[in-house]
């Protein structure tokens, strides 16, 4: 075991050169290599997991990401949030499903007609839109804050996703079709989650956030997607850094504790001679932003998603982006695309007081702009106080 200690400058290069810099040629390469894309309806520029892919894949088009869902290589599960994932991953979510359906029995229990209608006809007629399954009852799903205004067969939908009884196996815009998990996810991965080991498991769900994140720590709510206790995350980050499998890192000035991959260390420590380029944009879930303590310790970067703050109380927009310069976050971008005219306007730019502005800066800027446009399909860019 040892202790490396570094700049925040050789950490901002280092998850520069490990979550933004490599460039991939296929779908399924690139979500391998991130380990998992978030997902999120939200589309005032485009929705995430094409931002996320379009930045890391110069050949991206919208449909992509879908196609893989579709072609059975992927699957969308709870990670980071909801996610799209590698389909040999699902058996690490065993113990997921099994706490959600623990929690969520009595829930199921009262909606047990519903279910067995969907489940019912998921079996006679293949995979179906959830639209084939509106009801017109209402009850209080996971958004309602007191009055029911879920529909009962979208709640039932949602709970047997959860559970793990039926899994999305297309998307369409915002459509998502549903099929059995019997009949979508391949007999072998059943198979191998029924043989494994809930510790096994636990494990392996641990090193695959390892790879998402790069960096990260132990106090992590999130830490290795499963809702361990504080005491649990320790103890098994612990276990990996006694194991030598993964090595402590301290950032100057900072007190959080921070650890990496040991097979990174070469990666780590030549990023202190590495100078990050480029200009970029990066979407609110975008893997480099997951983590909001990280930003604040490495990046000295406050950032909040606005899209449900009360426009009177915005700072900068409901789809702020922060900027990405040179490998730095220096501000962020408001904007919002146009698709009838193919016009991605920008409502508002707001840059770090430390950040200094200049002619050259403005119009790397400008460019950086312009690409952006062209990532999400518009021909041109417009400015709007």
């Amino acid at each position: 075991m040892c202790l490396i200690t570094i700049s925040k400058q050789t950490a901002k290069a280092f998850l520069h050169q490990k979550l933004i810099k490599p460039k991939f040629n296929t779908s399924i390469e690139l979500l391998t290599n991130l380990e998992a894309i978030q997902l999120d309806p939200v589309a005032i520029i485009e929705r995430n997991h094409h931002l996320t892919a379009s930045l890391r894949m110069p050949s991206y088009h919208n449909g992509s990401l879908e196609k893989v869902l579709t072609d059975g290589q992927a699957f969308e599960y709870y990670a980071q949030a909801a996610c799209l994932l590698p389909i040999n991953n699902y058996p690490l979510f065993a113990d997921v499903r099994r706490q959600l359906t623990d929690k969520l029995s009595k829930e199921l229990s009262n909606l047990s007609e519903v279910i067995n209608i969907i489940l019912s006809r998921l079996a006679d007629e293949g995979p179906l839109p959830s639209s084939a399954f509106a009801s017109t009852k209402k009850v209080q799903g996971g958004w309602d804050t007191g009055t029911a205004t879920t529909k009962e067969s979208s709640h039932a939908l949602q709970l047997l996703f959860y559970t793990g009884k039926i899994q999305v196996t297309q998307r369409k815009g915002s459509m998502r079709f549903f099929a059995r998990t019997e009949d979508s996810i391949p007999k072998k991965l059943l198979l191998e989650e029924e043989y494994s080991s809930p510790s096994e498991r636990a494990t392996a769900l641990q090193f695959k956030f390892a790879r998402a994140y790069r960096l990260f720590s132990h106090d992590d709510p999130r830490y290795g997607w499963q809702k361990h206790p504080a005491q649990t995350r320790k103890q098994l980050h612990q276990l990996a850094i006694n194991r030598n499998q993964f090595t402590e890192v301290s950032i100057k000035g900072i007190k959080r504790p921070y650890a990496i991959l040991t097979e990174d260390t070469e990666a780590l420590l030549s990023a202190e001679n590495d100078q990050p380029t480029g200009v970029d944009f990066l979407s609110p879930l975008d893997p480099l932003l997951w983590r909001r303590e990280r930003l604040m310790d490495v990046y000295d970067f406050y950032y909040r998603w606005e899209i449900y703050v009360p426009d009177s109380k915005r700072i900068v927009g409901p789809y702020g982006m922060p900027i990405l310069w040179d490998g730095e976050l220096v501000g962020q971008v408001s904007p919002y695309f146009d698709r009838s005219e193919k016009k991605l306007w920008i409502h508002n730019i707001v840059l770090n007081k430390s950040f200094q502005q200049t002619k050259y800066t403005k119009r790397r800027l400008d460019k950086a702009l312009h690409a952006l446009a062209i990532r999400v399909g518009a021909t041109s860019v417009g400015y709007r106080n």
